[in-house]
């Protein structure tokens, strides 16, 4: 079993969780926390990668921001919310015990983004359950309760659909949150439509760079010197 740790990042495909929030990962790194990436699926099939080097980048990537990673063997495209699927994450859950995780928002075009919410929040209950899993047999792990969830946006979630609950300013980090992307050399996409959102959200807080979360559940801070 795993010591616990600080966040796990749970996210459909290999570099969700980098242009969700690399940055802020990045940031709690930087002061000691111990963070895990999941991936559900190694994002294959696309137009423009295969299984071995999704994989390689997804290694790059997570040594570029100093993580451990994790890749499930769902299917891109094809992720859905069922037993199977929570019962694989809930057993990541309870292996590492995580003090917060870090989910997709249900919204933007991509379904994969939607079943893997609902996966992670129904696995954070199934993770809790004493005696037995969901088939009868005994867990490999220990049961464990996540007391912390926040919900980052990924590509398509946008502040009309869901306000952020608070907002990251990772303007110190912002070029090694690049480095992370550029990892994805068979991915078109992730640096330029990365770009866009974080100077948005930066602007609403002040400062150049930062990256939004939302939560459900009430949260605190220790004082008021900790707003931005």
């Amino acid at each position: 079993m795993s010591d616990n740790i600080d966040i796990l990042a749970i996210g459909s495909h290999p570099d969700d969780i980098e242009i969700a929030v690399g940055g802020m990962l990045i940031k709690m790194i930087q002061i000691g926390w111990k963070v895990v990436i999941c991936d559900v699926s190694n994002g294959e099939p696309t137009p423009h990668g295969d299984p071995v080097t999704r994989i390689k980048e997804a290694k790059s990537a997570a040594s570029a921001l100093g993580v451990e990673r994790v890749i499930l063997d769902l299917r891109n495209r094809y992720i859905e919310d069922n037993l199977e699927s929570r019962r694989k994450v809930a057993e990541i859950i309870r292996e590492y015990r995580p003090r917060m995780l870090l989910i997709p928002y249900p919204g933007g075009a991509h379904p994969d983004h939607h079943a893997v919410c609902a996966i992670c929040e129904a696995a954070r209950f199934y993770a809790k359950l004493h005696k037995t899993n969901m088939y009868g047999q005994p867990w490999p792990n220990e049961p464990w309760w996540t007391p912390k969830m926040y919900y980052y946006f990924g590509l398509g979630v946008t502040e009309e659909q869901v306000k952020p609950s608070f907002i990251v300013d990772i303007s110190e980090q912002w070029d090694a949150k690049l480095e992370a992307l550029a990892c994805y050399k068979s991915q078109p996409g992730p640096i330029k439509q990365s770009w866009r959102g974080e100077e948005y959200y930066g602007k609403l807080i002040g400062v150049e760079y930062a990256e939004p979360l939302f939560s459900k559940e009430a949260f605190g801070i220790h004082n008021m010197s900790e707003l931005v």
